[in-house]
This record gives C-alpha cells, structure tokens and sequence, in this order.
C-alpha cells in the first residue's frame, strides 16, 4: 500500500491552518471593534495648566491674574494644594458648599468654580485632546447630576455668538456623560445627552476627551472619552459647527453642581480636586 508523500500532507495542513486563521480573523473584524488609542497618546503636542512657579505653589490670585478676571468662584472656592499619591504633586481643590449650585446661579448660593483656559496654541484647531485627573470623594453624593471641564470652540473674531461646549460631566448613580451644547447663528440647540459610563470615588481617575470638529454643514464630527485609558464613550455624527470659523478655543474648567436652584445644588459639602489640565493637538 502506497501511503501520501509527508511533503504533501504537511503542506496541505499549512494550509488549512492559514485559511483558518483568515477565516477567524475576518470573524473578529465583525464581532469586536478594535479600540481606539487614548488621545494623549495620538496628538504629539501639548501645553499644561501649570499650578506652580519654581517649585513655589500659585494661589488664586496668580490665577485670576493669569486668566484675567474672566473666572468665577476662584478666589472663594478653591485652592491649590500639594496631594500625596495623585498623578501629579499639585492640584486644584474644588469646594461645593452645602446646598450651592452653579457660580453663574443668579438666585441659588453660588458654588465651584468656572473659568476659561485657552491656550494661544490649541487656537485655530479642528482636533483637540483634553486630559485630566480627578478625584471625587468616597462618599460623594452625585444627587442631580453636575459639570467638569470639558473642550469647547468658537469663532475666533467673536464677530458671532456661534460656538459649542462638549462639557464632561456627573450624573445620578455614580455614572459620567457629556453634555453638548450648539450654538448656530439665532439658534441655540438644547443640551444633547451621550451615553453614560461609570465614574468611581474614592479614589483617582484619568479622563481624556476627545473633539474633531465636523466638516462644516455635516454630522461627521467625533467625540471620544476615555476613563483611565479604557474607552468609554464614542459617537461619530457630531455637528459642532456650521461654518469653517468656528474652531476649538480651549476648555471650560468648570466643578459645581449643575441647575440654579437649591433643589439641584449639592446635598452636603464636598471636596473635589482636580489635577492639572492638559491640552494637546497635532
């Protein structure tokens, strides 16, 4: 009996093995969606908030000076403190006072505090990267939800109001979002809710945040947030803007309970601090 050359059938399991191993790869590509990489690891350059000079701590006043009187809440609500086991020696600690809501509140104890950052280099750009830590304490009260900073743009002649916010922010149960806002001409488009992930307290977490502007007049605008490296939330039909103008200004540093009246405003008062910002783009 003459048996099949071993050349042959070695070749032929080869193969049957590489086939295989196509076949499993294609099945992939349709069951599981690649990840996509943290933006601070995509976007090259970047500037930082910087919360010390010559190893000497800011205070407020630097601050306020620096962002020229455009801050609300600075001077009575935070400080700025050197943390033991934070991802960074310096960070800003927000306080909420019992009961208090927004710093813009025309009637509710104003709380947190809310400012601009907008760094001369991040001007002009259709793709930014915002990264930051923050710590919430472990038995902080998330009651109706509130706001962190997150990335926004305008038009860079202020000639119009035409702008966004893709603000970060808490909501009930412990879980995050982003809250969006548009504004087009007259038209100001109402709070546009995304998908929710989990926040955890008592303890720090990186958020980095993602916004590539929409081609002007399309959905094809991109939103990404990543929770200590892990991709959270994703969407790529955003409508930032509707005229080229319109591009990325910096960010609204903003920690206080979200609404204007006390039944919004925070249950108890809290500390959260926040590390210092990042921004980067290509």
């Amino acid at each position: 009996m003459k048996y099949p050359d071993t050349r042959i059938i070695l070749f032929n399991v080869a193969g049957a093995l590489v086939t295989f191993a196509a076949l499993v790869a294609v099945l992939r590509s349709f069951v599981f969606t690649p990840s996509v990489a943290p933006c601070t690891e995509r976007y090259p350059a970047g500037t930082i908030f910087a919360l010390e000079r010559g190893g000497a701590l800011l205070t407020s006043a630097d601050l306020q000076a620096r962002l020229g009187g455009k801050d609300v809440g600075l001077g009575d609500n935070v400080e700025i403190a050197r943390v033991k086991g934070g991802p960074a020696p310096v960070a800003l600690g927000v306080h909420l006072a019992k009961g208090s809501a927004s710093p813009h509140a025309p009637a509710a104890t104003k709380g947190g505090v809310s400012f601009p950052w907008e760094p001369r280099a991040i001007q002009g750009k259709a793709a930014a990267c915002l990264a930051y830590s923050v710590l919430l304490p472990a038995d902080f009260d998330f009651h109706r939800g509130g706001v962190l900073p997150g990335i926004h743009g305008a038009e860079a002649s202020g000639e119009t109001q035409d702008g966004f916010t893709a603000q970060l922010a808490w909501r009930r149960n412990g879980r995050g979002s982003v809250t969006n806002h548009v504004v087009q001409g007259d038209r100001r488009t109402g709070s546009a809710e995304m998908p929710a992930f989990d926040l955890a307290t008592g303890r720090w977490i990186k958020l980095e945040q993602e916004v590539v502007l929409n081609t002007p007049k399309q959905a094809d605008g991109v939103l990404r947030v990543w929770v200590d490296g892990k991709l959270a939330l994703e969407a790529g039909d955003m409508a930032y803007r509707s005229r080229p103008e319109v591009t990325i200004t910096g960010i609204g540093a903003d920690v206080f309970y979200g609404g204007e009246d006390a039944a919004g405003g925070a249950p108890k008062a809290a500390t959260v601090w926040v590390s210092p910002f990042e921004m980067r783009w290509k």
